[in-house]
C-alpha cells in the first residue's frame, strides 16, 4: 500500500486560499495572548480543510497487461427515428440499443471497444479502448440527434468510416478478432439508395446487424428545440410513425457477412454472435493503469466539523444577552 495524494483542486488554488489564512491565524495566535486557544482552534480548522483539499489516499495502481483478443466496433444509429416507441412494448428503440451494447460488453469483457455513431452524418465517438467505464458512460448519456437539425439520414452514413476503422484495426492488431455490431432501424429518410457495405465482406470475424422497431411503426418524440418532448406529426398533421426497414438491414448483414437479428426486448441471446471465436487473453499493446485506492480525507472532515461546532458554541456564548423590560427600566433609573 502506498501513501499518495489526489488534490481536489489545483495546487495553486490550495496555496492561494489556505496559506494566507494560515499565516494570519499563526500571527494572531502569537499576538493575542488572551485568545490563544481560540486562534489555535482556528488554525487547526484551516489546516484540516487544507488536508481535505489535498485528499490523502492509500492504495495501489494496478497495471493491466492483458486483454481479450477481441476488437468490438459498435455502429449506432442516433437518428430521430430511434426515439420511436415500439421496443419492448412502448419503449424507445434507443433503450434496446443501450441494453444490447451492455450485453455485448458483458459477454466480451476485457476486449477493446469502439463506437461510431451516425445521424445526418457519421462521427467517431470513442476510439478502441479497454476502458469499459468510458463506454458505459457514453451509453448512459447518449441521446439521438436534435430534431430541428436533422437533414435526412441514410444507413450508409458510417460506411466509409467503418471500412477505414476495420482496415486499420486489422493492420494494427492482426492476431485479434474484429466484431462489428450495427444497431439501427434501417430507415432512410433522404430518399436515396444506400451505398453497399460489400468492402467489409470477409474482414469480420463476428458481430451482427441488430434491428429495432416494428412494421406497424411507433410514434416518436422530438429532441431539443421548442417542441422537445412532444410527439412528432406527419405532413398531414397526424401522428408521425417510424417503421423498421428490415430489407435494408438484412442487405447490410449479408454484405458484411454477419447475421441479422430483430431485437424486440432486452435479454434476448447474443452469445451466438461470438461463441464460435477462439477468445483468449493476450498481452495488451499498451499498459492500462487502473488506480485502486482508499480516501482518508473524511478523518480530517470529521475533526474539522467538531472544531467548527466548538467555534460556533464559543461565539454563541459571547453574544450579548437579551435584556428584559425590568433590566431596561433599572438601567434607565440609573
Amino acid at each position: 500500500m502506498n501513501l499518495g495524494i489526489h488534490p481536489l483542486m489545483p495546487w495553486w488554488a490550495i496555496a492561494l486560499i489556505f496559506v494566507p489564512i494560515a499565516v494570519v491565524c499563526t500571527a494572531l495566535l502569537c499576538v493575542r495572548k488572551g485568545a490563544r486557544l481560540d486562534w489555535l482552534r482556528r488554525l487547526l480548522m484551516v489546516l484540516l480543510l487544507s488536508a481535505v483539499a489535498i485528499r490523502p489516499v492509500t492504495g495501489d495502481e494496478a497495471i493491466s497487461t492483458q486483454r481479450l483478443n477481441a476488437n468490438v466496433i459498435f455502429v449506432v444509429d442516433l437518428t430521430g427515428s430511434m426515439n420511436a416507441e415500439d421496443y419492448d412494448g412502448s419503449k424507445p428503440r434507443l433503450d434496446g440499443v443501450k441494453a444490447d451494447m451492455m450485453q455485448v460488453m458483458d459477454g466480451l469483457k476485457g476486449g477493446r471497444f469502439s463506437i461510431l455513431a451516425f445521424d445526418s452524418s457519421a462521427s467517431a465517438q470513442l476510439p478502441l479502448t479497454t476502458d469499459a467505464g468510458a463506454v458505459k458512460a457514453w451509453i448512459d448519456t447518449v441521446r439521438t440527434e436534435t430534431t430541428d437539425y436533422s437533414r435526412g439520414s441514410n444507413v450508409d452514413r458510417p460506411r466509409g468510416a467503418l471500412q477505414k476503422l476495420v482496415d486499420q484495426t486489422r493492420k494494427d492488431d492482426p492476431d485479434s478478432h474484429v466484431l462489428v455490431y450495427f444497431l439501427s432501424d434501417g430507415e432512410n429518410t433522404d430518399n436515396k439508395e444506400s451505398e453497399p457495405f460489400g468492402a467489409l465482406g470477409g474482414k469480420l470475424d463476428g458481430g451482427a446487424v441488430l434491428g429495432y422497431g416494428t412494421t406497424k411503426g411507433g410514434p416518436m418524440k422530438a429532441v431539443g428545440g421548442k417542441n422537445d418532448g412532444h410527439y412528432i406529426k406527419d405532413p398531414s398533421g397526424g401522428q408521425g410513425l417510424s417503421k423498421i426497414d428490415e430489407k435494408n438491414l438484412k442487405f447490410i448483414a449479408q454484405q458484411m457477412g454477419v447475421s441479422y437479428l430483430h431485437r424486440m426486448r432486452p435479454g434476448e441471446g447474443l452469445e451466438g454472435t461470438w461463441k464460435n471465436l477462439d477468445l483468449t487473453l493476450v498481452d495488451a499493446t499498451e499498459e492500462q493503469p487502473t488506480p485502486s485506492f482508499d480516501d482518508w480525507y473524511w478523518i480530517a472532515s470529521i475533526a474539522f466539523t467538531l472544531l467548527a461546532i466548538w467555534e460556533f458554541a464559543a461565539l454563541t456564548l459571547r453574544l450579548p444577552k437579551t435584556l428584559s423590560r425590568a433590566d431596561v427600566a433599572r438601567a434607565g433609573r440609573r
